[in-house]
């Protein structure tokens, strides 16, 4: 399929500009990751910054901005959740692995990743129309900026700007004071974050997923104060999340759910199935040959059953993984991918494999899923396009996502190879917090002979919970957020929420101005996030 004509002009100034802006992103956000254990989307920034570059060069379109959006915001993040793992390696090791072999490993991961969200994104973004929160401001942002003014552009020029610097201002305070979270309730750990970005998202969730979050976060804040009691200390985030009955709970309850939605999906999987066409003929006989072959190897060489079983773990990890942020990024805007890690490593752990394949094998995965999330932005992206255009052709998204994707896995793995040859990892300047932490449940997992059967146990428990659950009017996905997430971000969240009821219940008329405004608030957070991120590592 040819693109439209619409689309040709834009192509090459857009690919430039997005490959010029994800370069930068990826690059900031590795360097953010092993400083302070965060990291940052920016899928507003992207828009705003694309189309006044765009406006420069004189391309700017919605079309030509979602080319830049759409390379643009493809292959920082995912790398970043293998320089995790990598970072993790270079801690226990002392040296980096081949950076060659990296560099490969992380393309790879990012193809694959983009193939899995093109099974996965019609699904999630026409069949179900999750919401995508956080997404809400760079879809705004992208038809505010490309097009000519009218009414509600004009109400959205107004509105806009006053609550992004209401949002700056408050986050810029915050960074000032140092001080994230209000203090806690005495030995509760409630607590809520100060973050007008949260308090947006939770407007643009809704009240109803934001009231199941809630209840997700009592439950973990109960489970934290029976931690603290057992162990006669405030007991820390990490040992927290890597408790069973936290980590993989929240998990099972999401992936029970997960099933359910799948198996309630009317689409060509289950009509092939009906028919008796899961594959094509030849290709159905070349997937027999595979298995066989595989098997008949097995069977000749006995030790590469061991790897074997690695491989079909990781397999099913990656499926896992890969449903488990999809949806995460789809019906909350946050993709948490901390508890994606910790469990991938659990789960290679206990399986016996070696430290540093498994931290490897984790990270490889969560980067692959990763990719698979983004890959749904775009088409999200593409189907809230502006009223009147041409759906962008899916060649397009296709390769777009895979060239930002490239050329963040290349400039990724080079920026911790450079980190890791300086010597600063693990120091005062790259204390790499998530690394250390994603080591240290690693090894707590090795050597404890109760944790395995603990984790199976609450996989077991709470899988079956979250499957029925999906018939009910309860939301799972939700639920199990609440119980992964800090409560203090739960909770910012749910008063996001609540404070929309509270102004809609008797006028609904008011949601538009409500999402304007929390669009403005995750803007003006976002801004400020990144420009204090730079300022500090300057004056360091």
């Amino acid at each position: 399929m040819d693109a439209p004509a619409g689309w040709r002009g834009s192509y090459v100034w857009a690919t430039l500009i997005g490959l010029a802006i994800g370069v930068l992103l990826c690059v900031l956000n590795v360097l953010v990751l092993f400083r302070t254990g965060t990291s940052f989307g920016g899928s507003a920034l992207v828009a705003a910054l694309g189309a006044a570059l765009l406006r420069v060069a004189g391309a700017l379109s919605w079309q030509g901005l979602f080319v830049v959006f759409s390379i643009a915001s493809s292959g920082y993040m995912a790398t970043a959740a293998l320089d995790t793992g990598i970072g993790a390696v270079v801690l226990r090791a002392g040296e980096l692995p081949a950076w060659g072999f990296l560099v490969v490993l992380a393309m790879a991961a990012n193809a694959l990743g983009i193939f899995l969200g093109g099974l996965v994104a019609r699904t999630l973004v026409v069949a179900e129309r999750l919401p995508y929160p956080t997404l809400k401001p760079a879809i705004t942002l992208m038809a505010s900026l490309s097009a000519p003014k009218d009414g509600e552009s004009d109400r959205l020029g107004r509105m806009l700007p006053i609550a992004a610097g209401v949002g700056a201002a408050s986050a810029l305070g915050v960074a000032l004071w140092g001080h994230d979270v209000t203090p806690e309730v005495t030995g509760t750990h409630l607590a809520l974050a100060l973050s007008p970005l949260l308090y947006g998202v939770g407007f643009l969730i809704g009240p109803r997923a934001c009231a199941w979050l809630a209840a997700g976060a009592a439950y973990s804040v109960v489970v934290w104060g029976v931690q603290d009691g057992t162990a006669g200390r405030p007991v820390a985030y990490t040992d927290h999340l890597s408790y069973p009955w936290v980590l993989a709970a929240g998990v099972g309850l999401i992936l029970g759910y997960s099933v359910a939605s799948i198996a309630r999906v009317r689409g060509p999987l289950a009509r092939s199935l009906q028919g008796g066409r899961l594959l094509p003929g030849r290709t159905r006989w070349l997937a027999v040959a595979v298995l066989v072959g595989t098997a008949l190897l097995a069977l000749a060489y006995p030790s590469l059953l061991r790897y074997l079983g690695y491989g079909l773990l990781g397999v099913v990890l990656l499926a896992v993984m890969t449903v488990f942020l999809t949806r995460a990024g789809g019906e909350i805007g946050l993709v948490p991918l901390s508890p994606a890690l910790y469990f991938s490593v659990v789960a290679f752990a206990i399986s016996g494999a070696d430290q540093t394949a498994a931290l490897l094998m984790a990270s490889t995965i969560c980067c692959a899923a990763l990719a698979a999330v983004y890959f749904t932005y775009s088409v999200k992206v593409a189907h809230e396009r502006p009223e009147g255009l041409p759906e962008p052709p899916r060649r397009l998204t296709g390769w777009t996502q895979l060239a930002g994707g490239l050329a963040g896995a290349v400039v990724g793995v080079l920026v911790i190879a450079v980190l890791t040859r300086a010597g600063v990892l693990g120091g005062p300047s790259f204390p790499a917090p998530v690394a250390t932490a994603v080591q240290f449940v690693d090894a707590t997992v090795r050597g404890s002979a109760e944790y395995p059967g603990a984790v199976a146990l609450a996989l077991a428990v709470s899988g079956p919970v979250g499957l029925g659950l999906a018939f009910t009017s309860a939301m799972p996905t939700m639920i199990g957020l609440g119980v992964l997430l800090p409560p203090a971000y739960s909770l910012t969240l749910a008063a996001g929420g609540l404070t929309q009821w509270l102004l809609t219940r008797r006028n609904p008329g008011r949601r538009s101005g409500t999402e304007i405004v929390a669009s403005g608030l995750i803007i003006g957070e976002g801004l400020i996030t990144v420009a204090v991120l730079i300022v500090r590592e300057v004056l360091r």
